[in-house]
């Protein structure tokens, strides 16, 4: 727990200008986010922190641990955008001004890409290129890709466009609603190279109560698989990158991917930023396990918004 317990302890100064210790104990012990660092007592934040391949990277976790914990003291941001400006001007992440810019600049520019993605997502997707990191993670020519967790259709209409037509993008979506307009991105905007799998994933074979995120939708019995069961049963020779974004669930689905991890060595990029029982677990949790899985991976991390949402961990196989 040391760079943890530095960083904190470098956050309690500042906060007790204005609070008693016991009243800093107080908020401390009633964030989960605070909590979850606190109580893993057996250095897994530390141990992430040192898998990190570049000072960058390690800059940026330190950045964010910073700004959840000065959150926790600043709850007023949590709904009042001006105090969120101020928090983010202060302690994001990212610079919040040159951010602030790219997201103006592209909203100029938005007519270009397919109305059927959520605003927020094209800019993520597409402004910011979240899934498109130099000399880390570049989708290109006949790729083979897992996109699990492809929602309506905006990372596999991305990486259809960042490869050619031989590249086989494998588009995962177990909601129902999702997949009819991710069924409908492909014949639309000819997504030739993209194969559409209604598909839910777990760490086993099991039926599940499946919640969807459309509003107002019923919860549905679903059948998973592992991925390790659709590589064998779909005669998979080649997995060349996997993106992973479900909703906190990317834990239990590695669980069932591990034979597929070691055979291929895929270049992997998961959202880390969805928690666990408390929030961040996966920050550490995800590195740790693909570690024990092989050796032979680099570990990235990069932050697509100012208050540390949209964290994405990539995983890169050794040369």
């Amino acid at each position: 727990m040391e760079k943890i317990n530095k960083i904190f302890n470098e956050c309690r100064t500042i906060v007790s200008k204005n609070l008693s210790k016991e009243e800093i104990e107080k908020i401390e012990n009633n964030d989960n986010f605070i909590k979850a660092m606190k109580e893993e007592n057996n250095n897994s934040f530390d141990v992430f922190y040192n898998m990190l391949e570049e000072s960058y990277s390690k800059d940026l976790f330190e950045k964010i641990v910073r700004y959840r914990y000065m959150l926790a003291f600043n709850k007023n941001a949590y709904t009042n955008s001006k105090e969120k400006i101020k928090l983010s001007i202060k302690y994001g992440s990212i610079n919040i001004f040159s951010w602030g810019l790219k997201r103006f600049l592209f909203a100029l520019q938005k007519y270009k890409y397919p109305k059927e993605i959520e605003n927020f997502l094209l800019f993520y997707i597409f402004g910011l290129e979240q899934y498109n990191i130099k000399n880390i993670f570049e989708v290109n020519n006949d790729s083979v890709i897992f996109d699990v967790g492809a929602w309506k259709g905006d990372t596999a209409y991305f990486f259809s466009k960042k490869c050619n037509d031989n590249a086989k993008i494998y588009a995962f979506e177990p909601d129902k609603n999702a997949y009819e307009t991710l069924k409908f991105m492909k014949e639309k905007y000819k997504l030739n190279n993209v194969i559409l799998k209604n598909v839910l994933f777990s760490n086993k074979k099991e039926t599940i109560d499946f919640v969807s995120m459309t509003p107002d939708t019923p919860t549905v019995k679903m059948d998973a698989i592992t991925i390790d069961e659709f590589v064998e049963n779909d005669n998979i020779e080649r997995i060349d990158y996997l993106k992973m974004d479900v909703e906190g669930a990317e834990m239990h689905i590695f669980e069932g991917a591990v034979n597929t991890i070691k055979k291929f060595r895929p270049s992997i990029a998961v959202a880390v930023y969805h928690g666990g029982e408390l929030f961040m677990e996966d920050f550490y949790k995800v590195p740790i396990f693909i570690k024990k899985i092989t050796e032979n991976y680099e570990y990235y991390l990069r932050t697509f918004s100012p208050w540390g949402g949209e964290t994405i961990l990539f995983c890169i196989p050794k040369k």
